[in-house]
């Protein structure tokens, strides 16, 4: 009996393998109260068409292909939609798309991508604790897949997971117990729901040190499979430290009155990663070196980001950072790569050609003529779909239309005993 695994098709194959490299960067941003009005924050001391034009700025500068942001208007996704429009897609840019509007308060989180790059695969929200208590804020997860027709097409898809979270604030010891409740949620949601992706969390933290419960929930999981990581791997109490000037992302300002003040003086903001990313075990790696807060040029500690010299960005980039929010954005780079074959002398028999991802209908066909039949099974290996192909290299179409959204796999069992798998995306 021959087994025929898609990467065993090549027969009379000479390959050379290499590497191609691109390379995405991601920012974390609190918004400061975006379109959200308060006591303190109002339209004259935050002025939204103001901060659009500052994320313009800020956006044209770091060109980041991922944003994950805190601190949306949760007026039922206007805001998130308005800073798509009035700021990221501006300046000759019209690639950005913005995740799902979800929130359960004033404020919400949202994920934007470069539709040139990503694909929203799939999204969720955790919104209880493991006493099903209803948390603070909720924490969006965002899960992607990089856009690549050749790794699309050979089922070799690349992913990334996104927790978004804007953590409780305060210094109260109940503060500290609302943002544990937070991270336990997450870490598990993250263990029943841990699979083949890249993993990140992003987000304010509000937290003052990397010994608090609720930081160390994501660090020191007892499951080290499942543990987050620092990439820069700055442990340490970073509240009013001046040794850890370069990592502080919070205050901008020393005074105003819709932002906090105080200068520079915490670390409130974080991209950690999984281990996936750390080691390059799923295409996507951390580029060493890449992790910046935006606008800190470690000079600056109790001070204004604008008080003196600061050359770490341009002039109108260092402005528009000061105006726009009390926080600084969160930068890093990742590099995908994929191993390519060139093939000298090539046949591939019976070759399995689906069109990936799919939407409601299926396009599929063999390269051969092939009597046997299509199995379709979902992520947890149970038969969804089966029909039978007599003879054909047509293309098939299959109504797909009531399928789940998600990863399913794809197999055709030839009358031959071959077998053919592919994996697909259905959105």
């Amino acid at each position: 009996m021959r087994k025929i695994i898609i990467a065993l098709l090549f027969v009379s194959v000479y390959a050379v393998g290499q590497t191609t490299t691109d390379t995405i960067t991601f920012m974390q941003y609190n918004l400061l109260n975006y379109r959200n009005v308060t006591t303190y924050c109002s339209a004259s001391n935050n002025n939204p068409t103001s901060k659009e034009g500052y994320m313009r700025t800020i956006v044209s500068h770091v060109m980041p292909d991922l944003i994950a942001v805190n601190e949306l208007a949760g007026d039922g996704g206007t805001a998130a939609n308005r800073l798509l429009t009035n700021a990221l897609n501006k300046g000759g840019r019209n690639y950005y798309k913005q995740c799902n509007y979800a929130a359960n308060s004033s404020l919400c989180n949202m994920l934007y991508y470069n539709k040139n790059k990503f694909v929203l695969a799939k999204q969720d929200k955790i919104e209880r604790s493991a006493n099903n208590s209803f948390l603070v804020r909720l924490i969006d997860v965002y899960t992607l897949y990089y856009l690549d027709e050749e790794m699309l097409e050979s089922g070799d898809t690349t992913y990334m997971t996104v927790y978004v979270a804007h953590l409780k604030a305060g210094s109260t010891s109940s503060d500290k117990a609302e943002r544990k409740e937070m991270t336990d949620a997450v870490m598990k949601y993250h263990e029943e729901n841990y699979s083949t992706s890249n993993y990140i969390i992003s987000g304010d933290f509000n937290i003052k040190t990397s010994s608090e419960p609720s930081y160390k929930a994501l660090l020191e999981a007892s499951n080290a499979s499942l543990r987050f990581y620092d990439p820069i791997a700055r442990s340490a109490s970073w509240n009013n430290n001046s040794l850890y000037s370069s990592v502080h992302t919070q205050s901008t300002r020393t005074s105003g009155g819709c932002a906090s003040t105080g200068g520079m003086d915490d670390r409130f903001d974080f991209v950690l990663c999984g281990k996936e990313i750390l080691d390059n075990t799923r295409g996507i790696h951390y580029v060493s070196g890449s992790y910046t807060a935006v606008g800190n040029e470690a000079r600056h500690f109790n001070k204004s980001i604008i008080e003196g010299t600061n050359n770490s960005v341009p002039a109108d980039v260092l402005s528009a950072l000061y105006n726009m929010s009390d926080h600084l954005p969160v930068s890093i780079k990742m590099a995908v790569t994929r191993t390519l074959s060139s093939v000298s002398e090539s046949r591939i028999d019976n070759f399995l050609i689906v069109t990936n991802p799919v939407n409601n209908i299926m396009h599929w066909k063999m390269q051969l003529p092939q009597n046997g039949k299509l199995q379709v099974r979902n992520i947890q290996g149970q038969l969804i779909h089966e029909e039978l192909v007599s003879q054909s290299n047509q293309w098939i179409q299959t109504d797909v239309s009531h399928w789940a959204k998600g990863t399913y796999y794809v197999s055709f069992l030839a009358n031959n005993e071959d077998i053919l798998r592919r994996k697909i995306v259905k959105m």
